[in-house]
């Protein structure tokens, strides 16, 4: 069988060539190829009909490997799909594809790459940082070593979505890209970051508080006097969802956030 489209995302972007494939009435198989990572996208007379990446499959594979910035791709002619996962329309798809590329236009700006590093950047103004969950989740994992697509990979989430939560969090000058991540894993937090974190979490949880802190830094598998600096983040996110009130919560996050920051 002969490949007619061979090329580079960096080049050519998935939702172009989609749109090539789609518009020319093609059936076949597109391969997407990013480091150790592949997806699958079937077309049946320029449908799309199957898509399949990791664990992934029908329309959450496609958005996922629309998230894809870089990798190598092929195209080949007249295979089958071996079942049929997309359930929703090939424009419904593609609308919402080209939605998502105007803002990794935007994201670009700040990441290059989903392979950049980011960690807690001590600038800035923390008056107004309150964060979502998910964003929770996300910073949690951010410690000045793990890439866009690692942290994705770990939360199960798709790039696209940490990479907008990085970038959100980024241009308000909570997180900042990492140029040498080895250094980072070097640094351990001083002993007035525990009291700080001890004393404001016993006033939300009481004596209990002390006693949840020395737990959880076991769980994670560390010592309180070598605590690295790049597990705060996660540290305070696994107390914090002890805290069953909401206000509460994000109240003590917010307050936190300046902490890590200082």
């Amino acid at each position: 069988m002969v490949e007619i489209l061979k090329g580079n995302l960096a080049q050519l972007s998935l939702i172009d060539i989609l749109r090539m494939l789609s518009f020319g009435n093609r059936t076949g198989r597109l391969d997407i190829h990013q480091g150790a990572k592949s997806g699958e996208i079937y077309l049946q007379r320029g449908g799309l009909v199957h898509a399949v990446t990791g664990a992934k499959i029908g329309e959450t594979a496609v958005y996922t490997l629309m998230g894809w910035l870089e990798g190598d791709f092929s195209f080949t002619p007249n295979i089958d799909a071996p079942e049929e996962s997309i359930h929703i329309t090939t424009e419904q798809i593609l609308l919402e594809a080209s939605r998502q590329a105007e803002q990794w236009e935007d994201i670009k700006e700040v990441i290059s790459s989903t392979d950049a590093v980011f960690n807690i950047s001590p600038s800035g103004s923390t008056n107004t940082v309150s964060l979502k969950p998910i964003e929770w989740q996300v910073l949690a994992q951010v410690n000045g070593q793990r890439s866009v697509i690692e942290i994705a990979e770990i939360l199960d989430l798709h790039e696209f979505e940490v990479a907008k939560i990085v970038f959100s969090l980024t241009t308000a000058g909570l997180l900042h890209e990492v140029v040498d991540a080895i250094m980072m894993n070097r640094e351990m937090v001083d002993e007035a970051f525990f009291e700080q974190l001890t004393s404001m979490f016993i006033e939300v949880m009481g004596p209990l508080g002390s006693m949840i802190i020395e737990d959880e830094i076991r769980l994670i598998g560390e010592e309180k006097g070598t605590f690295p600096q790049n597990k705060a983040a996660e540290l305070v996110e696994r107390i914090s969802l002890e805290i069953r009130d909401s206000a509460k919560r994000a109240q003590f996050q917010k307050q936190m956030v300046a902490i890590l920051r200082g």
